[in-house]
């Protein structure tokens, strides 16, 4: 396999809901559809309410700053989808992204610090898959270990990205003592 041929298939991980299977499976056929190494390592599916369930793919660019997450991305297509008189608050239900890196496999991958800004700032009570790594191998400091997209090397790897479970939880619950947003 290249560095940019498509991820193998990957079975979804353990902790996530019979539900979010589908969340899984269209972040994972996404991002097998555009998969490029140090560009386009990251997919994120988002289900909503009423129009079903929206992909975004990462897109890293050469100054990384221009680099854009795929959880905004989704989000994105959320947008655009929805009515204007729903509320995307209401809207999005659950939001779910995953990593490939050759050798490792297909990955959970939790949100990084400016998408946690963005998923709470516009869905607050939305569910959030993070990954937690198994309890016998290496520590991590806090089960939400962030991944931070970095300039040509994509996203920076952790031990925590070592195989382990999703765990479900709520937006807000990411980002403790932050007050929601009135725009």
């Amino acid at each position: 396999m290249t560095s940019d041929s498509a991820p193998e298939t990957t079975p979804p991980p353990a902790g996530l809901t019979p539900e979010d299977v589908e969340l899984w499976d269209a972040a994972v056929s996404a991002l097998r559809r555009t998969y490029r190494s140090g560009r386009h390592e990251v997919a994120a599916a988002v289900r909503t309410r009423s129009a079903g369930i929206h992909v975004g793919v990462h897109m890293a660019g050469s100054a990384g700053r221009t680099s854009i997450c795929a959880e905004g991305m989704a989000l994105g297509a959320v947008l655009a989808a929805t009515p204007p008189h729903l509320s995307l608050a209401a809207e999005i239900d659950t939001v779910l992204a995953v990593l490939y890196r050759p050798g490792i496999g297909m990955r959970i991958v939790s949100a990084c610090g400016v998408c946690r800004e963005l998923l709470f700032d516009y869905c607050p009570d939305a569910w959030n898959y993070i990954h937690l790594p198994p309890e016998d191998g290496p520590s991590s400091p806090a089960p939400e270990t962030v991944f931070l997209p970095e300039p040509e090397r994509g996203i920076r790897e952790t031990p925590g990205l070592a195989a382990g479970t999703a765990q479900r939880v709520r937006v807000r619950d990411l980002m403790p003592g932050k007050n929601i947003r009135a725009w």
